[in-house]
Formats: C-alpha cells, structure tokens, sequence
C-alpha cells in the first residue's frame, strides 16, 4: 500500500512538474509535494527494488508475443465460414487467430482440405488487375489464397481468405510450405485421436531388427581342414559345416549390403539412405574418371589413327604405281605367251607356201619377245613384292590403329553412358535425401477405391485399394500425426473432421441442412472417422513403404469424396473439395 502511495505521489509530482515547467514557473505546492514524496520514500528503503506491476504485465504480453511467433511442430489452420475466423494449432494446442473476411455470395470460398502451396511477401493479382495480395499464401493454383486485405465483419473477397495485415504477417512468419488448412463451415476442433488402422513409424531402434544379437558372439560355417592341434583364430570354437570360408566371409564382410533390402528402424532406414547417397557420390567419381581416362584414350588412338593413315596413304602411293606396272608387264607377257602358243599351233601343221627359214624366223622372235617379257615381269613381281612387305606392315598397322580408335570410341560411349545413369543415380539419391526430411501426405478415397502418397507435392505412389461398400456418408476426416507418442514408436494423433454428415446420411443423399454445433459434434466427428478408417484396409506391401516415409507432420485423409483432377496437378500436395 506504502508503495502505491509513493507511485501516486510520483505521478502527481509528475504531472504538476509538466504544468509548472509549462507555465515557466515552480509554485509552493510543488515543493511540498516533492517533499513529501522524498520523505516517503527514505521511509520505505526495502521496497524500492520491488518490481512494479506494469513490468509483469510487460512480461505477459512478451510471453503471447512469443507464442505467436514460433510453433512446436507442424501446424494446422482451420477455417471457418461461419465463424468468419482462422484459428492455428500446434502439438500443445490454439496459438493464434483471427478474425478473417471468405469468399461473398457467388465466390464462395471453396471448403475442403488443402495445403500452403507457396508463400509470397509481395503479389499482385493475375485476375483481379493487379490488386496487391501482401503475405500471400496459396492454398490452390486456381488462385485462392491467404493474404492481408480488408476485413470489413463479413464476406467480402472474391474467394480468398483476407486476414488483418498484422496477423497476416504474423502468420506469414509462423507458417511453412506444406503446412495443412482445412476450410469448413463450422468450426472443428483438432481430437486426439488413437486408432489401429493409422499407420505407425518404423521403431527407432531394435537390436533384434535384422536377426542377430551383438552380445552374442557370431558363429561361421567353414569348411578349411586344420590339424587337431591348431590354433588358428580362423577356426577355434566355429562348427565345421559345409559353408563358407574365413576368407570367403572377408570379401563378403567387404562388400556393401544389399540396396534393395528393406529397412527395419528409424535409423536404418537413415543409415540406407545416407550409403546410397554415398554410393551414388563415389559411383559418379568413378563414372568422371572412367570418362577421363576414355576420353584421353579415345584422343590418343584418334592422333594414333591419324599417323597412321598418313602412313597408309603414303604407302599405297607408292604401291600403286609398282602394281599397276606388274599388271602390265604381267598383260605383256601373256599376249606373248598366247601370240608363241597359237604360232606353234600352226608351225606344227605346215603352212602352205612358207619357206623354211621364213618359219624359222618367226618363230625365233616370238620366243626372243615372250622370254623379254617373262624377264620384266619377273623383274616387276620382284619389285612389287618387295613393296608388298612394306605395305602389308603399314596396312596392319594402320588396321589395328582403327579398330584401337573404335574401340575406345566405344568405351567413351559407354563412359558417357556410365556417368549419366550415375549422375541419375545421385539426383534421385538426393531427391530422395531432400524429401526424407518432408512429411508424407497419403489420401484414401473410399469412393474411388484408390490410395495416393505425395510427399515434398512430389507424386510417389498411387494403387487400388479394397474398400468394404459403405452404408451411408461418412464424409471427409484429417489426421496428422503431431510428433512421435510417449512410446517413441508410436503418433500423437489429431483429427480434424473437414466435413461430417449427419448420422446415416444416405449415399445418394444430396445437400442436407448443415450440422449444427452440439455437444455430441465432436463424438459423432469421432464415430464417423472410425467408420472411414475401418471401411478399407491398405495392403502390407504399400503400408511398409507409408511406415518407412512417415514422421512427424504426415497425414493421411480419408474421404468419400473423389480428388478433383483439376485441383489436383503438379506442384500440388492433395486438394479434396466438400462443398
């Protein structure tokens, strides 16, 4: 009480001490309130470093300022038309809201399920000339989106949620890509939710995972024979069965694990992921100094190939001048081998009229020219063979400097080939790196019976389910697993129920009157969602691969509803439209 005196003293003396510095002047009141207040104060020494109240209401509204500024894990935006709010959840709870301006009548704001699909500081409208769209975030491509804007009470955008400006930059700086929004006409709750049929991480650890335990020491079949007496660390205390050798299990020991194993844990499936990139790495290293050294290879044969045609080409200039003066000689020689021949053919019959020593002549220049020509042909047989060895060596060589050229060219090919499937191989080593860190979003349409897993808006699979016929509506319901359970190999679960039917709402049931808040919203939210989840089941093979992908941040949405194939391409995590 003492120290409220003094503080109301002190806000007095304030207050006169403006009006009297004001005036230009200090009146004897001042002075006696001055002098008061001195004296009250030297008479409470102990509370004068008590903290004053405004500092702890100062510290409050530091701690609110605090909690809107950062999440504890992923977060989920519900939006309600009704209520013409917005309100942020994280794993402990509402962290922020605001009031929000939908979509007015004839551009209704579209309900449903969606995600933040791109964040933008500064955007201008494509559709509505330019209008400024400050702290944007897309929810579709079709152009709906948060951004800051007038907020008049009611609806009054053209289908995009505006938000105040200072909430819009608040939110702007919480939310990430990815994040979930939900649109509805009321306005969900988040439910901690437990059910068998959601899918579960893989454990974080198990020793027994891959079916050894490192207590133990490890037993190896070999089949080396050793004396008795034999000491050997190879063979002391292993059973001799018909297996593998020591040294066998060496090389195996060196060899990497199989890529196509599937992994049991958490850090396994970490540790995989981690060798495959380093694989990938080391195989493009390999692949660039395969390439390099074919790639030198290949202009080493190609200057090879080159020497050697000039060679070739030199050779055979001087070959063909050498064969074609054989052919003639050789042309020669046969004419005067025929010319003798068919001579003799008639010197042997008698010619009529021919002297004796006229015969004789001719005879004797046939074989005089025949036995000249033999001589030079022989002379230009010598001549070419001679060259012939030579050509045959430079021939040869230049033979085998071709096919060395072409096959190098063919291993450089191959290089080439090598290193693109390798870079390939890292690319989709570190997508697949890049997107390990991303939740997984997979969406069950009961309608369709179809499963779909996005991951990163990056399509990963998509497969035909078995959906047990449904009785009635059971609407569209979102989980996210908010963090890892009390057991680590376990989710914290949240519902958020998109759109719920009244209970027993016939399939082919058009529009009914909307649900009205109750007290029974939240279970009926409850009871139709376990009805979604019981109506299909997911096979192991698909459910291994949700188990090996998920953490915290992954969803699952089950509708009976279709996806939208135009809300619904690339860039796009899921978008399921209730109204």
């Amino acid at each position: 009480m003492l120290l409220r005196r003094v503080s109301l003293v002190y806000v007095g003396v304030g207050c006169v001490r403006r009006s009297e510095k004001a005036n230009g002047r200090v009146s004897p009141a001042f002075r006696s309130i001055a002098a008061v207040a001195a004296l009250l104060t030297a008479l409470t020494p102990l509370t004068a470093h008590a903290k004053p109240r405004s500092g702890i209401l100062k510290l409050k509204s530091q701690t609110q300022a605090a909690s809107v500024s950062q999440a504890n894990g992923p977060l989920l935006l519900v939006v309600s038309i009704k209520k013409q709010r917005v309100r942020v959840f994280d794993v402990n709870g509402e962290i922020a809201s605001s009031r929000i301006s939908s979509g007015k009548p004839g551009h209704d704001t579209p309900q449903g399920v969606f995600a933040i699909l791109e964040k933008n500081v500064y955007h201008t409208s494509n559709i509505y000339s330019g209008a400024s769209m400050p702290y944007q975030e897309r929810i579709t491509w079709s152009g709906i989106a948060f951004h800051a804007g007038d907020v008049p009470g009611y609806r009054a955008s053209h289908g995009c949620i505006r938000l105040p400006y200072s909430f819009a930059r608040k939110l702007y700086g919480l939310t990430k890509v990815g994040n979930r929004v939900v649109v509805s006409y009321d306005d969900p709750d988040p439910i901690a939710f437990e059910s068998p049929k959601l899918f579960k991480p893989l454990p974080l650890e198990d020793a027994t995972a891959m079916g050894s335990d490192p207590s133990r020491p490890q037993l190896i079949a070999v089949n080396d024979r050793t004396d008795d007496n034999s000491t050997s660390d190879a063979s002391q205390g292993l059973p001799r069965l018909i297996g593998v050798s020591p040294a066998l299990l060496r090389a195996v020991a060196d060899m990497p694990k199989d890529p196509r194993r599937r992994p049991t844990t958490r850090t396994e499936a970490d540790q995989m992921i981690q060798e495959k990139l380093d694989r990938s790495r080391a195989a493009v290293k390999t692949a660039e100094a395969a390439l390099a050294a074919a790639d030198e290879k290949t202009k080493t044969t190609a200057k090879d190939f080159t020497d050697a045609s000039q060679k070739f080409e030199a050779a055979r200039r001087t070959i063909e001048p050498l064969r074609a003066a054989l052919s003639a000689a050789e042309a020669k020689q046969q004419n005067a081998m025929k010319a003798f021949e068919g001579y003799m053919s008639g010197a042997d019959e008698g010619k009529p009229g021919a002297a004796a020593d006229t015969v004789g002549d001719r005879e004797s220049e046939l074989e005089d020219a025949l036995l000249d020509l033999t001589i030079e042909a022989d002379r230009a047989r010598a001549d070419a063979a001679a060259q012939e060895m030579s050509f045959a060596e430079v021939q040869a060589a230049y033979s085998a400097a071709q096919n060395a050229r072409d096959s190098a060219m063919d291993v450089f090919k191959d290089a080439q080939t090598d290193l693109a499937s390798a870079q390939a191989t890292l690319t989709d080593a570190n997508k697949e790196m890049r997107l390990r860190g991303k939740p997984i979003a997979v969406l069950v349409s009961l309608r369709t019976q179809r499963i779909y897993i996005r991951q990163g808006f990056e399509p990963l699979l998509e497969a035909p389910i078995n959906v047990a016929p449904l009785k009635h509506k059971v609407g569209t319901h979102v989980f996210t697993a908010m963090r890892y359970g009390s057991d680590p190999n376990s989710f914290d679960w949240r519902l958020v129920s998109a759109q719920t039917p009244i209970a027993g709402q016939p399939l082919d049931q058009g529009k009914k009157m909307r649900r009205t808040a109750s007290s029974q919203g939240q279970s009926l939210d409850v009871q139709m969602a376990t009805e979604a989840l019981d109506a299909f089941t997911i096979p192991d093979d698909i459910l291994q691969t949700i188990s090996e992908l998920a953490r915290p941040g992954s969803s699952m949405i089950v509708s009976d509803r279709e996806l939208p194939a135009h809300e619904n391409g690339s860039g796009t995590e899921f978008v399921v439209l209730t109204r």
